[in-house]
């Protein structure tokens, strides 16, 4: 995360899929829990829980396409990629009956924000490695007051995206 290491002014929001499955559930539940503790501990002063569907048409106006929009502008001008945890694919609509594209959303995803500015998004990718939204909660835990970007550590969980995908 960008900044200057101040936690002052920072919000995180959670965005969930609505329909997880049960080993996705249990990570949301921890994810959360974790935020309303830094909360509770003073590394961020607020976090807000969303929900999200699994995918959305490109050619819809749904929410998830403004936020989704807002996390693409914050990668470029950042340098680094949302893909692959948000994917767009040619899928079938039950509804409709036509094939289409559609925006494929990660299962757990974070936003923070600094003095209302997004500064962060989790998951991402760099030219080192993915960024996962269990690295943004260790790097906001690990230095008390401060919200830095993660260290790269071995043996860290990570929930596996891919398994919960699609």
């Amino acid at each position: 995360m960008s900044g200057n290491g101040s936690t002052a002014g920072t919000r995180v929001e959670l965005f969930a899929r609505s329909s997880l499955p049960e080993v996705a559930s249990r990570r949301r539940d921890e994810v959360a829990g974790r935020l309303k503790q830094l909360v509770e501990d003073g590394h961020v002063d607020d976090v807000a829980i969303r929900t999200w569907e699994k995918k959305v048409p490109l050619s819809s106006d749904h929410d998830e396409l403004t936020e989704y929009e807002r996390f693409r502008d914050w990668a470029e001008e950042t340098g680094v990629s949302l893909d692959p945890f948000f994917d767009t694919r040619s899928c079938y609509s039950m509804e409709t009956g036509e094939r289409g594209e559609w925006l494929v959303l990660p299962a757990l995803c974070l936003a923070v924000y600094r003095d209302g500015d997004l500064d962060a998004v989790y998951p991402h990718s760099t030219n080192d490695g993915s960024r996962s939204v269990l690295d943004c909660l260790h790097a906001i835990e690990a230095a008390p007051g401060r919200v830095t970007e993660p260290l790269e550590s071995e043996g860290t969980e990570q929930l596996d995206l891919a398994e919960v995908s699609d």
